[in-house]
């Protein structure tokens, strides 16, 4: 694995990790302690209790290893747990939240209590802070030391991007970008075109320009962790587990517009029923247009700039 660039401003600071008490809520402590030193940054856990318990036994209760006691902020808010996590990653800024999608919070008649609780549910819904979301049937892997990112040119994908960038670049991490052409789609689009080869000509083109817009305020290093830009047909959910696999991914960076009943959810509960590997949760923002180059020397620069052709995998 490639060793963190040296002199890196902290762009992930702040590290929470929401537990429960329950051995699948404590899942999540290798990783959390993991980022917290590749990063450098501060592990906040939190346990919402209304009888706070002295700092080592509600420690060991939680289930944190004694090795990893002394690097922990603990906090024990007399709160509910949605409202405690909600409130905590605003109190202490908070720039990367690691939970598990299934703790004790996980109700019974809920269609989503078998793959995540009523907890991760409420943060991943209505919280900007990017989420690490555990699987139910989620593996431990460290180091990691890849991040597939699939795009569709929305803005929420363009965000996964952005953090993505980000945080292969802090812990030297590379980044596998990947469009995926539904089938149905593309019969349709050769449909309306003059020609029947049209989308092995545009689909290039389009995704060059989704590129170009996707990363803002990101250097020209942060940038050079995009290792690979690749097309893939096919099922969407397929297709993301397949690339999974053939490049032994360690996180999947999702764009995430905040809300389970919709449509494009559908996707996620699939991933989240189907991956071990945790998945990046990062809700869009509305950002100004910038470019992303791919090739053998990677840059960013603004869009006014002319594009270049898009380098194939």
């Amino acid at each position: 694995m490639t060793a963190p660039p040296q002199g890196t401003m902290k762009t992930f600071g702040s590290i929470l990790l929401p537990l429960d008490g329950s051995a699948s809520g404590a899942q999540g402590i290798g990783c959390a302690a993991w980022l917290a030193d590749q990063l450098g940054a501060t592990l906040h856990v939190l346990s919402a209790t209304p009888k706070p318990l002295p700092p080592a036994q509600a420690l060991e209760e939680l289930r944190v290893p004694e090795r990893q006691r002394a690097r922990v902020s603990l906090h024990q808010p007399a709160a509910d747990p949605p409202s405690a996590v909600l409130e905590a990653i605003r109190a202490h800024a908070v720039d990367l939240v690691v939970i598990s999608a299934r703790g004790e919070s996980a109700r019974a008649g809920d269609e989503l209590a078998g793959l995540v609780g009523h907890v991760a549910r409420a943060v991943i819904e209505q919280s900007d802070a990017p989420v690490v979301l555990l699987p139910p049937r989620y593996r431990e892997a460290l180091p990691w030391e890849s991040i597939l990112v699939p795009t569709s040119g929305e803005a929420a994908a363009d965000e996964a991007i952005v953090v993505a960038v980000r945080l292969a670049h802090a812990i030297g991490l590379k980044v596998v970008v990947a469009h995926c052409v539904d089938h149905a789609a593309e019969a349709e689009a050769a449909a309306l075109s003059s020609y029947a080869d049209a989308p092995h000509h545009e689909y290039p083109r389009r995704l060059q320009e989704m590129l170009d817009r996707a990363v803002a305020c990101c250097s020209r290093e942060q940038c050079s962790r995009v290792g690979d830009v690749v097309m893939c047909r096919g099922e969407v959910t397929q297709e993301v587990i397949e690339l999974v696999r053939k490049r032994r991914s360690s996180l999947v960076a999702l764009g995430w517009h905040g809300d389970f009943a919709t449509g494009h959810a559908q996707v996620v509960k699939r991933l989240l029923g189907a991956l071990t590997c945790p998945l990046l949760m990062v809700t869009a923002v509305d950002r100004a247009p910038f470019a992303l180059h791919v090739g053998d020397t990677l840059e960013a620069r603004a869009a006014s700039g002319a594009p270049r052709p898009l380098s194939q995998p």
